[in-house]
Order: structure tokens, then sequence, then C-alpha cells
């Protein structure tokens, strides 16, 4: 009976956890409007691609010189989150760099991404494209 009651303990609190990362899905408007970002899973882990930019640019600044030329639009900016929105990585094209970051949903239309480098920590809030 207790690994019963174990078992569907585990249970349910996995199934909270994909329901909090579910609600990071769609498409959200970056802060200054500048672009949009789709959130979609991956395997079991959530990532987001550049979807739209007001003004396309090329990834002129990413370290690795062979990625240089290639469009914005359709780039992976976000992998490797969880349900919880922790463990996940952003690439910042203008910096061209990949750093530490976690999604946390503020209500149902808002998300704050927290970016961490070193010592530098970084919040901007990202709304849901209705």
């Amino acid at each position: 009976m207790k690994r019963w009651v174990l078992m569907m303990g585990l249970l349910m609190a996995c199934l909270a956890m994909a329901g909090e990362g579910d609600a990071m899905l769609g498409t959200w408007v970056t802060s200054g409007g500048l672009s949009k970002v789709e959130i979609t899973k991956c395997g079991s882990r959530y990532c987001g691609t550049i979807q739209w930019m007001k003004t396309p640019k090329n990834d002129a600044n990413n370290a690795d010189a062979t990625l240089r030329g290639r469009p914005l639009v359709g780039a992976r900016i976000l992998s490797g989150f969880g349900a919880d929105g922790m463990g996940g990585k952003i690439y910042a094209p203008e910096r061209g760099k990949v750093m530490d970051a976690k999604l946390v949903m503020v209500g149902g239309d808002s998300l704050e991404v927290r970016v961490s480098a070193g010592m530098m920590k970084k919040t901007v809030a990202w709304t849901r494209v209705r």
C-alpha cells in the first residue's frame, strides 16, 4: 500500500511539472517587440526558435565563424529547459554568446527570461502572442 501511494505521488508530481512546462509553449514577443520566439517541446525538454524579426539579420556576431552568415529567423536560441523552466541555455545573437537562463511564467501571458553569465544577471519580460 505504501509503495502504491508513493508511486501515485510521484506520478502526480510529474504530471504537475509537465503542465507547468506546457504553459511556456507558444509564440512570445521579446522585450522591445523586435522579434518573436516560438517555444516548443524538443524531446522531453523545451526549446525556442526565432520565428520573426522586425529587421531580419544574419548571425554576424556568432563565435563560430561558419555560422555568421546564417539568418537569425529560424535559429534556435533557447535549448535544454526543463518543465520547471530551469537548466536551459539562451543564445544572445547581439553578443554571439550562449548563457545560462531560467524561464519563469508570470501569469498566463508573461514570461520572464532570467539570464546569468558569471556575475551579470538580467531579467527581461516576453509577452505571449494571441
